[in-house]
């Protein structure tokens, strides 16, 4: 019966064949393969962790009213430069005058006070050495005079702080800066019994500036004390700024969910470009290589596709029709050529590089740091600059044309006995 079967078949086979050659037998696939291809270039690889911050001076200085009253007169302005101890405003000094004169008046009646006592206790005195006071009298006079010794201390004290507070109507700046903020005018009321008032803020030096940046919990690892960093503002945004960082502080801070913390940056405003309150774009600069032997990431994922099997020929025509027909029988038949996985050795990463006559050869090198576009290579004998690397394919791979020159991409018909070597 099996007999009977094959010669079905091929007389099936000898019908088919005359079709063959009427209509011109089975023309070959020819397609080459087309694939998407980036050359390998030496350029700068730079990872950055990118956030966002306020700019603010370095130092700034809130200065209030340590008085109530009336504001006389007002000294300085926005964007004002001062110097230290100068004056920026004036509070009505009227009843602070009086205070001063009232504590005068106190500290003179109290001296006099003093002074009679004295002269009292000294006049008995020898009265009681000769025993004509009794020692009660005694104790009262020397009680008198350190009574009157502390009502003058008490009245000098009054008088030191009214005219302190006089002298604190006269609002000074207390360090040499820039005006930034201006909260008061002149017939104003300020009320300073509980809390001082914020007059003016003054920034001590604003060619020297700051960046407090919030970094997400997940990239905060990566930022050190003294990394280099890049920053945009939105008044120039054709110019980069640079700065290098100052502090990772440890209070965290958590929004919607979010744990961030906060990087101060030190930054140089010698030009005065930047003002406080603008929003800096920031590049934590993490690594930085110039001149890298660089890959696209597109390559290293890119994975070569089963080649297409070649035209049957006459001869391969019929002895597939055999090999089916056993096929019914025997089962499939053993040892059909594989498609190559190109595994990389260990440490090692693997791209497919076109050769010079149109095919890929698979290419192997260690890979450093990524960008997550490129990658730069650190060692590799297979791959130089302007080499073109694969990363994609529009057209399947013909099996004839894969196993053609060296580093072939397929198995030698001979097996693993001759031919080849596949990768």
């Amino acid at each position: 019966m099996k007999k009977r079967g094959v010669y079905i078949l091929l007389a099936a086979a000898a019908v088919l064949a005359t079709g063959f050659f009427l209509f011109g037998g089975f023309r070959g696939v020819k397609a080459s393969p087309v694939f998407q291809v980036v050359e390998v270039e030496r350029g700068d690889l730079e990872i950055v962790v990118s956030s966002t911050g306020t700019l603010s001076p370095l130092e700034a200085v809130n200065v209030g009213a340590e008085v109530s009253g009336t504001v006389q007169q007002v000294f300085a302005d926005f964007n004002d430069s001062v110097k230290k101890g100068d004056l920026l405003a004036l509070v009505d000094p009227t009843a602070y005058e009086a205070a001063v004169k009232e504590a005068k008046a106190a500290v003179q009646k109290t001296e006099a006070m003093l002074e009679k006592a004295k002269n009292e206790y000294a006049r008995n005195v020898a009265l009681y050495e000769k025993g004509y006071l009794s020692e009660f009298d005694y104790l009262s006079l020397k009680t008198s005079v350190k009574t009157a010794e502390a009502d003058l201390l008490s009245a000098q004290a009054k008088l030191a702080q009214a005219e302190a507070n006089l002298e604190n109507t006269k609002i000074r700046s207390p360090i040499s800066g820039t005006v930034i903020e201006r909260s008061i005018d002149a017939g104003q009321t300020i009320a300073s019994s509980f809390q001082a008032p914020e007059l003016f803020i003054i920034a001590k030096d604003l060619k020297q500036m700051q960046i407090e940046a919030s970094v997400d919990e997940n990239d905060i690892g990566q930022i050190k004390k003294g990394q280099r960093v890049r920053f945009t503002v939105q008044a120039y945004p054709d110019l980069s700024f640079e700065g290098t960082t100052r502090q990772v502080r440890l209070q965290p801070e958590t929004v919607q969910n979010v744990v961030n913390y906060t990087v101060v940056v030190d930054v140089a405003n010698e030009k005065g470009l930047l003002l406080p309150g603008m929003t800096a774009t920031i590049d934590f600069v993490v690594f930085d290589h110039p001149n890298a032997l660089l890959v696209p990431n597109g390559a290293l994922s890119y994975k070569l596709p089963a080649p297409e099997a070649p035209a049957p020929s006459i001869a391969g025509f019929f002895a597939s029709l055999v090999r089916g027909a056993r096929a019914t029988s025997e089962g499939p038949p053993a040892g059909s050529p594989a498609r190559p996985a190109g595994n990389a050795p260990e440490g090692k990463s693997r791209v497919f590089r076109l050769g010079e006559d149109g095919y890929p050869r698979i290419a192997f090198f260690t890979p450093g740091e990524t960008d997550g576009v490129r990658t730069e290579v650190l060692e590799t004998a297979d791959l130089a600059a302007g080499m073109k690397v694969i990363t994609g394919a529009s057209r399947p791979i013909s099996r004839k044309k894969a196993t053609v020159g060296k580093n072939s991409l397929l198995p030698s018909p001979g097996g693993p006995g001759g031919g080849r070597r596949p990768f």
